[in-house]
């Protein structure tokens, strides 16, 4: 098998599609996490694939989310659209895991409640949520009554 001469140097990027709500999907994110966008694209009558409703929806995105680089866009194609991903973030303290959960949850769904890890991970906790984008967000954070 041969090795990459620049392992180190690559990057993943989780890219995320969407069904026309990408942007607001962004600034939801924006607002659970923190982050910034960096590039956006826009599909215009020139460059849309399948449907005029594409017009002015965002083809790419590329933003952050923490310290995370993202990219994402809009489809209109349901096979390109694949929501089973879970994103795992941990955040610094139980109230910044909380707003998340609280943002995230907004028309979606709380899978499971945040609460404290299972020994021998209890020294943080976790949650579950699904977005109103389809998306399973893992939440985590340190276990308070642990440290």
């Amino acid at each position: 098998m041969a090795e990459i001469n620049n392992a180190h140097s690559i990057t993943v990027i989780p890219y995320l599609s969407f069904m026309g709500n990408c942007e607001e999907a962004l600034n939801t994110y924006i607002e659970a996490f923190g982050g910034e966008i960096y590039y956006i694209s826009r599909w215009n009558e020139k460059t849309f694939e399948s449907t005029p409703e594409q017009i002015g929806k965002v083809m790419h995105v590329e933003f952050t989310l923490g310290n995370t680089r993202m990219a994402g866009g809009d489809t209109f194609d349901d096979e390109n659209i694949n929501t089973a991903i879970k994103l795992m973030i941990h955040m610094d303290s139980k109230e910044d895991a909380i707003h998340t959960i609280s943002v995230l949850s907004k028309g979606g769904t709380v899978i499971s409640p945040l609460q404290p890890h299972p020994e021998p991970d209890d020294a943080g906790c976790g949650s579950i949520t699904k977005d109103r984008f389809g998306y399973t967000w893992i939440i985590t954070c340190p276990n308070p009554d642990k440290h």
